[in-house]
Formats: structure tokens, sequence, C-alpha cells
């Protein structure tokens, strides 16, 4: 195995699944997103403070994160390449949505799901701050459930970043399912 102590060349190891965080009238393809805690039911968003969407999520009191599938990579790199600080994104790009029912942000009507998030925590950590939703409702396709209300790896290919505006998706037959005892 190699090292290197050149951090800033290595530190993203991908893939990691992409987000849009949108918040008022604007979105952001985001990597850096996680699940914070199931009670409550807590996520949270990484946003550097020379964004945009740093802006109004600073302001408001909520933001929305939506799923899109692997299909719509060219939405994400297009997305990510232009600030919404002059531009309606939304309309530029021929986005669809709907307004969230209980945050001021937008529902993107091709996610397989999103979830409406109410802003329940901001800490800055280096040259980010993760901004902590509690969500609030969520919206999904029924389509991508099975019998189990799990996701069903053969209705949904995921988008994944690799870096550098690359897009990859998942192999459903390489899924590997334990059986426990």
């Amino acid at each position: 195995m190699e090292k290197s102590d050149r951090i800033d060349k290595f530190y993203y190891f991908f893939p990691q699944t992409v987000a849009f965080v949108a918040v008022a009238k604007n979105v952001m393809p985001a990597a850096w997103h996680t699940p914070i805690s199931a009670q409550p039911p807590l996520y949270g968003v990484l946003v550097a403070p020379k964004r945009y969407t740093f802006d109004l999520l600073k302001k408001e009191n909520g933001f929305t994160v939506n799923f899109l599938e692997h299909k719509q990579a060219q939405i994400s790199a297009q997305a990510g390449s232009i600030s919404g600080r002059n531009i309606d994104k939304l309309e530029k790009l021929g986005i669809q949505y709907f307004d969230a029912e209980k945050v001021n942000g937008p529902i993107l009507g091709s996610s397989y799901a999103a979830f409406e998030c109410e802003k329940y925590g901001v800490a800055e950590y280096g040259d980010h701050h993760l901004f902590i939703g509690r969500i609030v409702l969520i919206h999904y396709r029924k389509d991508i459930l099975d019998a189990d209300c799990l996701v069903d790896e053969k209705n949904i290919f995921p988008m994944l970043y690799f870096g550098k505006d690359r897009y990859i998706t998942t192999e459903p037959g390489t899924i590997i399912i334990h059986k426990r005892d």
C-alpha cells in the first residue's frame, strides 16, 4: 500500500452519494452530507461560506435534501458549476420542482426521495459549516420500495460522485445480503 502526506490531493475517498441541498429558490449539489441521528431524525450537510447556499442556509429556518438518480448527473455538474447568487438555477436548468410544505425550499420533481429539514444546529468545522436539520417530512417515489419497505436496488440507480465531474452508480447484481441467525 502506498502512502502520501499530500492530503489535499487524496482526502475525498470517492465515491460519495450526491444530494441536492435546496433552500429558498436555490439548489446546490453536495457530496458532503450524512445522517446524524435516528431519534430525533437529523441530517447534516456541509457547505463552505463562499457558497451562495451558505448565505441562504444561515438566513432560513430550514432546507430540503433531494436525491436524484445517476441518469441526472448532467444536472449535478451544471448546477455545481454556476452560482445561484445572480441566476435562478432552477429556471436556467429547467429543473421541475414544487414547494416544500414545512420549510422554505424546493422539492425537485425528479427526486426519488427528499427530506424537508428544519434547522436544528450549525457548527463550523475547518473551511465548512455543518448545517444540521431535523427531518420533518419525507417525500419518496412509491416504486423505489420493496415489500419490506426497503429501497429496492433494482428500481433505483443512485448518483455517486467520483470527483472532477465524474459520476457512477451501483450495479444491482452486486448486492450482498447477509442473513442473520
